[in-house]
Formats: structure tokens, C-alpha cells, sequence
């Protein structure tokens, strides 16, 4: 009897098919860890969950609450050139059973550069018509273009001079992917 259990066991284990996720498959996940651009540094731990089982070939491969664990991989804080910047690595699948699993899930992030648009349109209206007003009757299209200009010089200059860092908050939505074929 125990031999035909064995001889069951390694008929039924040959035939499977082992799952596989193509790489660039979508993972959508919340994280768990606060990623800062002005405060965090890279090799930092992070964790994230799956929200949203992923799928292969119409079965679910990683389901829904596996953690995926990770770290920051490269970060850039936010300077007078550029937005602050985070690349995340994750690099394992922990199931709800407990059993862990190696692969290579990584996304990018970048602040929003901001709205300089707005802030331009103020301070050349504010200079053209503080060109206008000076430059009276005689000289009021000079005074205008000169007001415009002085305004966008002004606009330009304005604000801390630092463009803006990425804050990324535990429980929000991560859009990741697989950077490897994921093999169970």
C-alpha cells in the first residue's frame, strides 16, 4: 500500500506544471513603510502587500495579503534642479503560509515639479500693470513690456528655491512589476 502512495505521489508530482509570472507582469500593492526623500536612505527596509491576487494563466499564483519585502534601492532628495526621486526594490514574496519566495519587483517614483504656470501669469500681470501705472500716459507699452518682464524675472526667482520631495505614505496604492519571470 505504501508503494503505490509513493508510485501516486511521484505520478501526480511529475505531471504538474510549475507556476510561472512573466516578467512585467502588474502588482498592485499598499505599502506598509514610510519612503521619504528628504529623510530616507537607500538599503532602508520596506514592506508592501499584495492587494489584488496576481494571476497566470487563469490561476492566482500570488494571492491577495502575501508581503512583499524589500528596500530602497537608490533615492534622491529634492534640489534647486530636480524633483526628490525613489527607486523601491522588492525582493520577496512572503505568503500567508509562511513560505518565501525570491524574485525581483522594483517601480520608480518622482515628485511633481510644480505648478510654476500660475505663479508666472501673477507676477507678469502684477508687473504689467505696475508698468503700465508708472509709465503713465507717454510711456505705458514700455512700461507694460517692462513690468511683463520684470515680473517673470520675478516669478522665476520666487519660492525656496528647492523644487519639491516625494513622500510616499503606509497605505498607499503601489503600481509595481515583475522585473524577472516569477518560477514556484
Amino acid at each position: 500500500m505504501q508503494a503505490l502512495s509513493v508510485f501516486l505521489f511521484l505520478l501526480m508530482s511529475g505531471s504538474a506544471q510549475p507556476a510561472s509570472v512573466p516578467t512585467g507582469t502588474r502588482v498592485d500593492a499598499r505599502l506598509e513603510s514610510p519612503v521619504q526623500t528628504a529623510t530616507s536612505n537607500a538599503g532602508e527596509a520596506i514592506v508592501a502587500v499584495v492587494a489584488e491576487p496576481v494571476r497566470a494563466a487563469g490561476n492566482i499564483i500570488v494571492p491577495q495579503g502575501s508581503r512583499l519585502n524589500g528596500r530602497v534601492e537608490t533615492i534622491e532628495p529634492a534640489t534647486q534642479t530636480s524633483e526628490g526621486r525613489v527607486r523601491l526594490v522588492f525582493r520577496e514574496i512572503q505568503f500567508p503560509n509562511g513560505c518565501r519566495v525570491s524574485t525581483w519587483i522594483t517601480t520608480s517614483f518622482s515628485a511633481s515639479p510644480p505648478k510654476r504656470k500660475f505663479r508666472y501669469l501673477v507676477y507678469m500681470g502684477i508687473g504689467a500693470v505696475a508698468g503700465g501705472v508708472i509709465g503713465g500716459t507717454s510711456a505705458r507699452v514700455s512700461g507694460i513690456i517692462g513690468g511683463t518682464l520684470i515680473g517673470f524675472i520675478i516669478g522665476s526667482n520666487a519660492g525656496n528655491g528647492k523644487l519639491p520631495d516625494l513622500a510616499l505614505k503606509p497605505g498607499q496604492m503601489l503600481h509595481l512589476q515583475f522585473g524577472e519571470d516569477l518560477q514556484l
